[in-house]
């Protein structure tokens, strides 16, 4: 008996197979650690979890810059389209990340992402935010521009206009950890 041959499929490869395989292991690792870290930084007093986010470009980036440089969550704006190209961003997000303001505009946010990213997680907070508009918050690893980590709570949410409009997301990042076990990237 044989097979249509629109129902034939391509066998995987043994090695390709074995990759999939441990990548997604290694996802699902990190995902379940970083539940882990998120629960933990709740349960946490000393932590702050839950963030008044701006509801405009200029609450979270005021042209006051001694508002916007003294504000001490590290607050990033992006494109709400395309690639979520970076527009500004504060002091404390200056500060955390290592990168000036003047170099992350257009730049998308890839720029903070590597091997430990919880790519998962954040494809997860986007579709929320896309979905109901409103804040998702995510645990992920960053990477500062030296290449050293860091572990961050990252509460994302939308910016809109005077009419209602969504216009860009904003994103505050929070350090909960740096990770010092492994080598830099970057």
């Amino acid at each position: 008996m044989s097979i249509p041959a629109d129902q034939q499929t391509t066998p995987i490869k043994k090695y390709q197979f074995v990759r999939r395989l441990k990548s997604r292991l290694a996802r699902r690792r990190i995902r379940k650690e970083d539940e882990k870290i998120l629960r933990a930084a709740r349960d946490d007093a000393t932590i702050q979890t839950e963030f008044d986010l701006p509801k405009t470009v200029k609450d979270a980036l005021p042209d006051d810059a001694e508002k916007k440089n003294n504000d001490g969550r590290a607050i990033v704006v992006t494109e709400c389209t395309g690639t979520f190209n970076m527009i500004g961003c504060n002091k404390a997000w200056e500060n955390l990340c290592g990168y000036a303001e003047c170099e992350i505009q257009g730049k998308d946010s890839s720029i903070l992402q590597g091997p430990e990213t919880n790519y998962d997680g954040l494809r997860d907070a986007v579709s929320r935010l896309f979905e109901g508009e409103q804040q998702a918050t995510v645990v992920t690893t960053n990477y500062r521009k030296d290449g050293s980590r860091f572990k961050n709570l990252l509460t994302l949410g939308p910016l809109r206009d005077d009419n209602g409009k969504l216009t860009h997301f904003v994103a505050i990042l929070k350090n909960i950890g740096d990770v010092k076990d492994a080598p830099k990237y970057h």
